[in-house]
C-alpha cells in the first residue's frame, strides 16, 4: 500500500486515531503526576588514612598507598552491594529491611568508584528526612566496618571513611520528555489499531 492509502484509512478513522493518542498521553501524565514522590540522594565518601607510615624510602605512603586506597574504595563499593551491610544500614536508619527481598537488597544503593579515594553513593527515599537518616546510616555503618578492619592492624596507617553532606533533590519528571514519548507511543499504537480495525471491518 502507498502512503496515500494509509492516510485515507486514518482519515476515515480519525476520531478513533486521536482518541487512542489522547488516551495514551493521558495515562502517561497521570502515572507520573500521581506516582509517589521520591527524593534522589547523592553521597560522596572519601577514603583517608588514620595515620602516616614513617619512612625515608619509597614505600606504602607513595605509590603503594594509592594502590591500597583504590582497593579499599572498591571494597566500599562491594560492601554497599552486600545484603548484610544494606540491612544494617536500614536498621541504623530506623527503616524496616524486611520490605526488600534478597535480590532487592543488592540494588538499594548505586555505588561507583570515582577515583582511588572517592566513592559516589546514590539512592532514593520517599521523603527528605528519610534520605538524611539513610545517608547518615551509610556513613556510620561503613565507619563501623572499617573500624573492625582496623582492630587487627599493628600500625596506625589503616583506612578511615569520611562522608560529605548529601545532596538531596526531589525526583521530578521532565514533562516535555513524557509528552513526546507518550505522543510517539500513542501515534504508533493508534496507527496499528486503526489499520487492524480497517482490515477486520
Amino acid at each position: 500500500m502507498e502512503l496515500k492509502e494509509y492516510l485515507l484509512i486514518i482519515k476515515k478513522q480519525l476520531k478513533l486515531f486521536l482518541a487512542i493518542i489522547f488516551l495514551v498521553v493521558s495515562i502517561a501524565f497521570a502515572y507520573f503526576f500521581f506516582r509517589p514522590v521520591s527524593f534522589d540522594t547523592a553521597l560522596l565518601l572519601n577514603v583517608t588514612r588514620v595515620g602516616n607510615q614513617v619512612s625515608d624510602g619509597y614505600k606504602y605512603d607513595d605509590f603503594y598507598r594509592l594502590q591500597a586506597d583504590e582497593k579499599f574504595a572498591e571494597t566500599l563499593v562491594q560492601w554497599l552491594k552486600s545484603p548484610r551491610i544494606v540491612t544494617d544500614i536500614n536498621i541504623e536508619a530506623g527503616e524496616d529491611p524486611k520490605v526488600f527481598n534478597l535480590k532487592q537488597l543488592t540494588k538499594v544503593f548505586q555505588a561507583d568508584k570515582l577515583s582511588s579515594q572517592a566513592v559516589s553513593v546514590k539512592f532514593s527515599a520517599p521523603d527528605k528526612k528519610t534520605a538524611e537518616k539513610i545517608a547518615l546510616a551509610v556513613s556510620r555503618i561503613l565507619e563501623k566496618n572499617t573500624e573492625i578492619l582496623n582492630e587487627d592492624q599493628k600500625e596506625n596507617t589503616w583506612f578511615e571513611v569520611k562522608s560529605q553532606n548529601p545532596i538531596i533533590m526531589e525526583n521530578k519528571p521532565d514533562y516535555r520528555v513524557v509528552f513526546l514519548f507518550s505522543l510517539l507511543t500513542g501515534v504508533f499504537l493508534a496507527f496499528w489499531v486503526v489499520l487492524v480495525k480497517h482490515y477486520l471491518a
